[in-house]
């Protein structure tokens, strides 16, 4: 690919001035030869006895004139233009002092030196010193012109006088006109500059914006890298772009993505590693410094064997730094061409650095966030199965010990035994719950179709929550809506139920629970309904939340972590379902849940 294209340089001041200045040349030339015939028609009239010797002046100035005209062909120069301009000027002019004293004409030179010093500072953009000589030749001509015609001066003064002040104004009148084009032409130039450096900075962050969104859209993945080289490559112009991550430990450096580069070396080279000592290129970058290699052929930098197996003219190394920590090296380059790189180059070179550096952070903090959570997952799934165990052996011996197995026992051992087992009961569903979740958070979990006895799993329910029933409280279950099998998950669907109904039971401590089941077009709806301590209108809105209490300081009167409303609404959602809650402080709480759910009859009739 071809270096990127830089508009060419502004002409100077100098080189506009010229392009002008032999236009009006000629124009100007063209001018005098007109005046060169209209003086002659007057002599032909005026002058008649001195026609001849008029005419071989006139002769003598047309042809001078024309020379002029020819030798201001060609390319614009500034110094010809003058140089031709200012000898046609005073040989005319002096030819005129001739045609004056032939002719007795004082006024004719003399006033035609005004206009032509006037003309000269207007028209002609030459600065101040050509416009001197003019006023110098012209001036003198026409005081000549006066003197040799009159033979005196006298009575004079005043228009000699106001003849030299118009002159002497041409020439500051030359002058302001220079300082004008020359403040023209810097604003020009800043106007330009900054044009040019407004549209190299929306370039380079639109280029920059591209690597971020690409970084950011492949964050981790294996193309990742490979993507910003090739980016790189667009946005710099280059013809390869190349990726090294380095191993400290190791003092090595792998090459891990790369465009544009040679397939077979690239095929060598890829996620081998290279001891940095070996390729000093690499090995010098350092942390917020670009390498530049105007010519990889006669640098240092490169070992004599890679410059004879890698066909690189020129490269620019930019090092992906975190910190003061250089994690890599990007080297972007050309085959051919030799040099330096733009200013632009190295700042789009140093901003990739900088966002890969970015991306590659990001990525390793995502990936040990990820081994963190799945070491935490395991470690919580494994702690949840071996508390399990102890559990379900202290919940069995407790229930031998009630129903006297070993002996009668006494109604005071009974009701403490009764509490053992309540209590037992409240941390198996505690370790339950974090399997839930633990299973919830890994996406493991995913809905079944079972076909559910709805009669049936509240059945299973009501014997599973009794021990949490505490006295003063009845439990009541009411499944008359519900007279056919449905099509659900029957896991999801009693974990759901249990929690709501383990949650109305610790914050009732007097009263009643109820549990009523319903089903209507195609909808399954479970209400649960208690008459506990509440909860406060501020935390409605957060109690489905994790780890969310309406009471959280360490004095609550109610146990548990937070978990069971969390785990109710993860698996609605994944039952495709609603929950909501009703709560009056003081009076009690009604949450319901409402889960799409298919008939088995019907389904098995097709119909």
């Amino acid at each position: 690919m071809p270096p990127p294209e830089t508009p060419p340089p502004a002409p100077s001041l100098r080189e506009e001035t010229a392009a002008v200045l032999v236009e009006r040349a000629r124009a100007s030339l063209w001018l005098m030869l007109t005046a060169v015939v209209l003086f002659g028609v007057v002599d032909f009239f005026v002058n008649r006895a001195l026609l001849g010797t008029l005419y071989l002046v006139a002769a003598a100035q047309i042809a001078a004139t024309l020379t002029g005209v020819y030798q201001l062909r060609g390319p614009a120069s500034f110094e010809r233009s003058v140089a031709v301009t200012l000898a046609v000027l005073c040989f005319d002019f002096s030819t005129g002092v001739y045609s004056d004293v032939l002719s007795h004409n004082t006024e004719s030179t003399s006033v035609l030196s005004i206009v032509t010093s006037m003309l000269g500072a207007v028209v002609m953009p030459w600065g101040v010193w050509p416009q001197v000589v003019t006023v110098v030749v012209t001036g003198t001509c026409g005081l000549a012109s006066m003197l040799l015609v009159r033979g005196t001066l006298a009575g004079l003064g005043f228009p000699i006088a106001a003849g030299s002040l118009v002159l002497l104004g041409s020439i500051y009148l030359a002058y302001a006109l220079e300082q004008s084009r020359i403040a023209r032409k810097r604003t020009e130039d800043q106007l330009a500059a900054s044009k040019r450096r407004a549209e190299e900075e929306a370039e380079s962050a639109a280029a920059l914006v591209a690597v971020g969104e690409t970084l950011s859209a492949h964050l981790g993945r294996p193309d990742m890298l490979e993507r910003v080289n090739r980016l790189a490559v667009e946005a710099l112009g280059c013809d390869f772009s190349a990726t090294f991550l380095r191993d400290p430990e190791e003092k090595t450096t792998r090459l891990v993505a790369a465009v544009g580069a040679q397939e077979d070396l690239r095929t060598e080279l890829d996620n081998v590693p290279i001891p940095m000592e070996t390729v000093p290129l690499i090995g010098v970058v350092r942390r917020g410094e670009l390498t530049e290699v105007e010519d990889v052929a006669g640098s240092p930098l490169v070992p004599d064997e890679l410059k004879r197996r890698v066909a690189a003219a020129s490269a620019l190394c930019a090092p992906i730094s975190c910190g003061d920590h250089v994690m890599g090296t990007q080297i972007h380059g050309y085959r051919t061409r030799t040099g330096p790189f733009s200013a632009k180059q190295r700042r789009l070179a140093t901003g990739i650095a900088h966002a890969t550096a970015l991306a590659l952070e990001n990525a390793r903090l995502i990936s040990d966030l990820q081994a963190a959570s799945r070491l935490k997952s395991e470690f919580v799934a494994t702690m949840s199965h071996e508390l399990r165990t102890p559990l379900n052996v202290i919940t069995g011996y407790t229930d031998i010990l009630v129903e006297g197995a070993y002996g009668e026992l006494t109604a005071e051992q009974q009701m403490t035994l009764l509490r053992v087992k309540r209590s037992a009961f409240e941390l198996l569903d505690l370790v339950n719950a974090t399997l839930d979740l633990g299973r919830l958070e890994t996406g493991r979990d995913v809905a079944a179709r079972d076909v559910v006895d709805v009669s049936e799993l509240m059945g299973e329910l009501r014997h599973e929550v009794e021990p949490l029933v505490q006295s003063g409280v009845t439990l009541t279950w009411d499944c008359a809506g519900v007279t056919r099998p449905l099509v659900t998950d029957r896991a999801k669907l009693k974990t759901v139920v249990k929690n709501l109904v383990g949650n109305a039971l610790k914050f009732t401590t007097s009263g009643a629970v109820t549990v009523a089941a319903t089903w209507a077009m195609g909808t399954l709806t479970v209400v649960v309904r208690d008459t506990g301590i509440g909860i406060a209108p501020e935390q409605l809105p957060v109690i489905f939340e994790m780890f969310r209490q309406g009471d959280g300081s360490s004095t609550r009167r109610f146990g548990g972590v937070g978990l069971g409303l969390h785990i109710v609404r993860r698996l609605v959602d994944l039952l495709g379902g609603t929950v909501a809650v009703e709560s009056t402080l003081g009076v009690g709480s009604t949450f319901t849940v409402t889960c799409p759910a298919a008939s088995a009859v019907l389904r098995a009739t097709g119909t």
